[in-house]
């Protein structure tokens, strides 16, 4: 078997191969911006918080989103440091056929990163949605006047795009969804323990201490 066909079966690799990439756009550069966003927003609605119809709520939506969004900062930059290449254990090591149980260390830490980037995948989606009801609540009108129609159909629009990213989250993520709500077994503690006939009462209370 030739040495690439070796690598290819040891090494463990993102799928789709742009996930690092994708994701370290995603979290480490529009995160940051729409968290400025969103604080830029809080300091509008208590600034005005008598020209907003929904002042209260507005603000618990855009601090939540706020919060979301630098949870995914946080787990997106934990879980980069599981992710790292093949190339990256050759400079490391300083070898260049690494070890086996180096590429297995790889694959283990690799599954690793995926999990926990999925959860920073799920923390900024619910950010973007958070902040975009946000922007919707802050859009209702307080009355009527000029724009209150304008922006009637910009609180529909902006509510359509929340839906949007509801459902693409939900199907972005349903493996992850499927396994949070799947059934947990019943915790041992809580289980019948089996017995067997042959061993004495002393051996039973030697072991429940």
């Amino acid at each position: 078997m030739a040495k690439s066909d070796e690598r290819d079966e040891h090494v463990l690799w993102p799928k789709p191969l742009g996930l690092i990439r994708a994701t370290e756009t995603a979290l480490f550069i529009a995160a940051p911006l729409l968290s400025a966003g969103a604080l830029s927003l809080i300091g509008v609605v208590c600034a005005d918080a008598e020209r907003i119809r929904l002042a209260g709520p507005t603000l618990l939506l855009l601090v939540a989103a706020v919060i979301a969004l630098m949870l995914s900062i946080q787990l997106g930059y934990h879980a980069r440091q599981w992710i790292y290449s093949y190339e990256e254990i050759q400079n490391w090591t300083g070898r260049h056929e690494p070890h086996p149980a180096d590429l297995e260390l790889q694959r283990q830490d690799c599954r690793k990163g995926e999990e926990k980037l999925a959860r920073a995948g799920i923390a900024y989606n619910t950010g973007t949605l958070l902040l975009a009801c946000g922007v919707a609540a802050v859009l209702v009108p307080n009355g009527t006047g000029v724009l209150s129609v304008w922006r009637w159909l910009a609180v529909c629009l902006v509510s359509a795009a929340a839906v949007g990213e509801a459902v693409w989250t939900v199907h972005d993520h349903r493996n992850w969804f499927s396994r949070l709500l799947r059934p947990r077994e019943i915790p041992r503690l809580f289980r019948r323990r089996e017995i067997a006939p042959d061993r004495s009462h002393a051996e039973l209370e030697s072991q429940d201490v």
